[in-house]
């Protein structure tokens, strides 16, 4: 009932919610998942992520995360602590109840709602993920969907659109490789923020 899993990751900019942290960045994350049964399960994670280069931002988090499956429906929820180190952010617990419904074998939905203790505000979000199967060994995400924020860091209103695409290849069953590109086009609460335009990859080993 137990799985390990090893992940690191590069991505060329840190952004977080519609907010920019950090230019180039590499974390590292390990992740244990215990499967109560064959439609419950809990994760638990923890990472560290920190600024290449001149840049001196680095994060240390832990999650804990409980999921039940229910026919084409899954839900979680969420407990994350974050703690940061030359941010704009704050350090602090993010609680967050998350929803998915699968609308055929390739596409989902899928919407959250969080309550970050260091925006002081809430954070909102709906999503639309497919998936395409190129072989037996490799296939292709695409993720899009728009955020609202609520007081977080005192900005309220629509947040950001965004967008992703990645594609994974299984090395073998323990090893993956998955480079990625994704976007984020701000809506509202323009000031001191911008667009953004990265890329990256993860690395991950699983046992």
């Amino acid at each position: 009932p137990y799985g390990i899993e090893a992940v690191t990751q590069y991505r060329s900019e840190y952004n977080y919610r519609g907010f920019q942290l950090a230019d180039e960045t590499t974390s590292f994350q390990v992740g244990l998942r215990y499967q109560f049964d064959d439609s419950s399960y809990l994760n638990s994670a923890l990472w560290h992520d920190g600024e290449t280069g001149d840049g001196d931002f680095s994060e240390a988090g832990a999650i804990l995360e409980i999921g039940k499956d229910l026919g084409n429906s899954s839900f979680t929820l969420s407990t994350t602590y974050r703690s940061y180190s030359h941010s704009i952010f704050e350090s602090g617990v993010n609680i967050e109840a998350s929803a998915n419904y699968n609308l055929s074998e390739n596409l989902t939905a899928s919407g959250k709602v969080a309550y970050d203790t260091g925006a002081n505000g809430l954070y909102g979000e709906l999503g639309f993920q497919y998936y395409i199967r190129v072989n037996d060994d490799s296939y292709v995400n695409l993720s899009t969907g728009v955020s609202y924020i609520d007081d977080y860091y005192d900005l309220s209103g629509l947040n950001d659109a965004f967008a992703k695409v990645s594609f994974t290849y299984n090395i073998n069953d323990s090893v993956s490789f998955t480079p990625y590109v994704g976007t984020s086009i701000l809506l509202d609460n323009e000031e001191n923020r911008m667009d953004s335009l990265n890329a990256g990859a993860y690395f991950a080993v699983s046992f």
